[in-house]
C-alpha cells in the first residue's frame, strides 16, 4: 500500500501534473499538424483539437489522443462542411484585397473594405462554428455556423480575444521576421494546441452559459470507444 500511495502522491504533484498537460498539448498538436496535411480534413482536424481543449479549459477529465480521433470520426461531415464554407470565404477575400491592391479606382476602397470584413468574419464565424460543433450536438453544419455567427457578436471581447490569438503569428511575420524564427520551434510542438486551449478558454463562460440552458454535448459515434466514466459526464450536462 505504502509505493501505491507514495505513486498517488507524485501524480498529485504539480510538477507532473504540469508536465502531463504540456505533454498532451504536445501529443495533440503533432495528430493535429499531421492530420491537417490534407488540408480537406482540417476542419475536422480542429474539431477534434477543440473538443480535447474544452475539457481542459473546463477542468474535466480527458485523454489526449483517444479524445482526438472519437471527435475527428464523429464531427467529420459536419466539421468539414464547416470548414469548406470558411475556407471559401476566406479565399475569396484574399483575392479581393489582392485585387484591390492593384486596382486604382473609385471602387479600390469598398473592395478593400468589403474584402477585409469578409476576412474577419470568416475568421471569427469558423472558429466559433468549429468550437460549438466540437462541444455541443447540431443536426446540420449551417446550424454550428449560423450559430457560430450569433456568437460572434454576441461576445465581442472573446471574439477579438480570438482573432488575436489567430493573428499574432501572422503579424510577427510581417513586422518582425527576425523574431518569428525563434518562435518556429514552440509553435511546430505546441502552438496549435496552445492557441486550442486558449481560446477555449477565453470562450468558455460564454460555453457555461449554453450548457446551464440545456445544450446538449454530442453523442460518441460508438458506445463501445467511450470511456463509461465519460459517458456519465456528458449525460450530466445540463
Amino acid at each position: 500500500m505504502q509505493p501505491q500511495k507514495r505513486k498517488s502522491n507524485l501524480l498529485d504533484n504539480p510538477f507532473y501534473r504540469l508536465m502531463g498537460t504540456i505533454g498532451d498539448l504536445v501529443v495533440l498538436n503533432v495528430l493535429w499538424l499531421v492530420c491537417c496535411l490534407p488540408v480537406v480534413t482540417a476542419g475536422a482536424a480542429t474539431a477534434g483539437l477543440f473538443s480535447v481543449a474544452h475539457k481542459m479549459a473546463a477542468g474535466e477529465e480527458y485523454r489526449a489522443a483517444a479524445g482526438f480521433f472519437k471527435a475527428f470520426r464523429r464531427d467529420w461531415r459536419q466539421a468539414t462542411a464547416v470548414w469548406l464554407v470558411t475556407l471559401a470565404a476566406g479565399a475569396a477575400a484574399v483575392l479581393g484585397l489582392r485585387g484591390a491592391a492593384v486596382r486604382d479606382d473609385v471602387l479600390t476602397g469598398l473592395l478593400a473594405a468589403a474584402s477585409f470584413l469578409l476576412l474577419l468574419g470568416a475568421c471569427c464565424c469558423g472558429c466559433w462554428g468549429l468550437a460549438l460543433l466540437a462541444r455541443f450536438r447540431y443536426p446540420r453544419a449551417l446550424l454550428a455556423l449560423v450559430d457560430g455567427a450569433r456568437m460572434t457578436t454576441a461576445n465581442l471581447l472573446p471574439t477579438v480575444g480570438l482573432l488575436a490569438l489567430l493573428g499574432w503569428a501572422p503579424l510577427l511575420y510581417i513586422v518582425a521576421p527576425g523574431w518569428f524564427v525563434y518562435f518556429l520551434l514552440p509553435m511546430a510542438l505546441a502552438g496549435g494546441s496552445v492557441t486550442a486551449l486558449g481560446m477555449a478558454a477565453l470562450i468558455r463562460p460564454a460555453f457555461k452559459k449554453l450548457e446551464q440552458a440545456g445544450r446538449k454535448a454530442p453523442e460518441p459515434i460508438d458506445s463501445f470507444e467511450t470511456d463509461p466514466s465519460e459517458t456519465d459526464q456528458e449525460d450530466d450536462l445540463p
